[in-house]
């Protein structure tokens, strides 16, 4: 983290505590759980430099940060066999369901209606992930860096009752789930370890010693590998699943950034894509052997490249080029064929993209333009950019509906449905105000 981001961040710090949720009092964890704020995916996000727009743009105004989050805030995910409530007793009927969160709390959302349930309180959440069969939410909640521990929060999302929280590693970073929905894998940066969750019991099991500063992680579609970006390091470690061994860490390049959603998999899961902030470029792994090919240029210069997204069919990956680092410059989306790694045409879009989300069809690529206030739909058949949607100010994250009819994107303290039949926003809802870090659909 370079000294720009500190201070940024730490601005960022200030303007979110004096931040409290309209007649709902902030819960915090305990003292030694107390997150220390860190910058975007996921935004997300996010942790990185979404946090970095609202000083610049919109100083007087609360931003949507998000990570993942990374992201978000989330690694890609790929579809899942059905299964019944690991862990959890029998399986709960649940409605598809929203789940924003941020500083103070998770707010859920019926998008059958678009209406905001009661929100849950938790501090400091930083990302989500499900269970295969959407019955249970697993929460990351952020503890600082030095000394204290964060921790896992279990929701049941029957109810929106959360259940006990699992403690893991330092200064945790991002949260992915196996494709079976019975291994949840936090990567603890403060700790440079990797803390596997049994679902089936709620526990954590011994931590797993990878490089340093562990951010993104993603697994691949059989659930056999997870791989770590180790941020401090520059290399990606992969692990064995089966073990829970780290294997040899592979270099890919000088700046991972990590976060949620930084690294996506083929849905063959023969190639991985990490981004290399720094470097402006996108590495593939050969998963086969572990191996790095050659990098693909993205950016020209430093904090360009900002999110990545890959098609269902893994026959595209999308990468949002936040033009050479500036909010106050029109962004690119570039599409990199995955069966030649080579990137095409830039696509124009808004003013300093940061998130992408893909329709589960393939059919069209949605974008936020934090700069812009708009978000941009993206006809993947042709790689072409269609008539921005006017979001309001400073969208962050976006998330789509397990049948494709809506994507949903955190704007400041609300969030704004968009039909995607028709590219039509909706209605803001309006959710506690709060700092949102992440959205995620239930599956």
């Amino acid at each position: 983290m370079n000294a720009i981001e500190q201070r940024l961040r730490a601005a960022m710090r200030e303007t979110a505590e004096e931040i409290t949720p309209d007649g709902i009092p902030p819960l915090r964890l305990p003292p030694d759980q107390a997150r220390a704020r860190r910058g975007s995916s996921s935004w997300k996000l996010r942790r990185r430099w979404l946090g970095w727009v609202a000083p610049l743009a919109a100083a007087a105004a609360v931003v949507a940060v998000v990570l993942g989050i990374q992201g978000v805030f989330s690694t890609v995910r790929s579809p899942a066999p059905a299964s019944t409530g690991h862990g959890l007793g029998p399986a709960l009927a649940h409605p598809v369901t929203v789940y924003v969160g941020g500083l103070h709390l998770v707010t859920p959302i019926l998008t059958a209606t678009n209406t905001a349930l009661p929100p849950i309180r938790v501090s400091n959440a930083s990302g989500i992930v499900f269970t295969p069969d959407g019955n249970t939410a697993y929460v990351l909640i952020s503890g600082p860096a030095l000394p204290g521990p964060g921790t896992v929060v279990p929701i049941r999302t029957a109810t929106n009752t959360a259940l006990p929280p699992i403690t893991v590693g330092r200064f945790p970073r991002a949260i992915a789930i196996t494709p079976d929905g019975k291994t949840i894998y936090v990567t603890n940066y403060g700790s440079g370890t990797v803390t596997p969750i049994r679902t089936a019991t709620n526990t954590a099991l011994p931590p797993i010693r990878v490089g340093d500063g562990p951010g993104a992680i993603a697994i691949t579609p059989d659930g056999k590998t997870a791989y770590v970006a180790n941020e401090e390091s520059g290399t990606l470690t992969p692990i064995r699943t089966a073990t829970n061994t780290a294997l040899a860490p592979i270099r890919v390049g000088v700046d991972l950034s990590g976060g949620q959603g930084d690294i996506v998999i083929t849905p063959d899961g023969s190639t991985a894509y990490i981004l290399n902030r720094q470097s402006g470029t996108v590495t593939p792994i050969r998963t086969a052997t572990n191996t790095a090919l050659p990098p693909i240029r993205i950016g020209n210069s430093r904090y360009a490249p900002f999110a990545i997204a890959i098609t269902p069919d893994g026959s595209t990956v999308y990468v949002a080029d936040a033009a050479q680092g500036s909010p106050f410059q029109e962004g690119t989306v570039v599409p990199i064929r995955t069966a030649t790694n080579t990137a095409l045409a830039p696509i124009r879009v808004g003013d300093f993209p940061v998130y992408i989300a893909i329709t589960p069809d393939g059919k069209t690529a949605y974008v936020t333009n934090q700069a812009s206030d708009t978000v941009t739909p993206i006809r993947t058949a042709t790689d072409t950019a269609l008539a921005p949607v006017q979001v309001g100010g400073n969208p962050g994250v976006i998330a789509i509906t397990p049948d494709g009819k809506t994507a949903y994107v955190t704007v400041n303290d609300t969030v704004v449905p968009i039909l995607t039949a028709t590219n039509q926003a909706l209605r803001p809802i309006k959710v506690v105000p709060d700092i949102l870090e992440f959205i995620a659909v239930t599956p």
